[in-house]
C-alpha cells in the first residue's frame, strides 16, 4: 500500500486484436480502485517452497473487481480479470492490418 500511495495516476496501453483490425486503448486504472487490496483476504498460492506466492480476489462490496497475485519469486505484482469498464477509456483508435 506505501508503493501504490506513490501514484497520482496509472496508465495502462492495450492493443486488442481483431484482424484485420486492431483497437488501440489508453485507459486510466482508477488507484482508489486498486487501494482496496488492503481489504482482500490474502492466500498462498503456488508450490514454490520458500518465499510464498500471494493472491486474493479484490471486491468493491459484493462485486468482484480484480484478481491481484504477488510472485514469492520476485515480488512482482499482477492484476488480473480488471474490466475496462471499471477504468476511465482516456483515447480509443483502430488501425488496419494489411498482411
Amino acid at each position: 500500500m506505501q508503493h501504490l500511495s506513490r501514484y497520482d495516476i496509472i496508465l495502462m496501453f492495450r492493443a486488442v486484436w481483431e484482424l484485420p483490425v486492431v483497437h488501440y486503448q489508453l485507459v486510466e486504472i482508477p488507484v482508489d480502485l486498486l487501494k482496496l487490496m488492503r481489504t482482500a483476504d490474502f492466500a498462498p498460492v503456488g508450490r514454490r517452497t520458500g518465499r510464498k506466492s500471494l493472491g486474493a480476489d479484490v471486491f468493491r462490496g459484493s462485486e468482484k473487481v480484480l484478481h491481484v497475485h504477488f510472485d514469492g519469486s520476485d515480488g512482482k505484482c499482477q492484476v488480473r480479470d480488471l474490466a475496462v469498464s471499471n477504468c476511465v477509456m482516456l483515447e480509443s483508435w483502430d488501425a488496419l492490418v494489411s498482411g
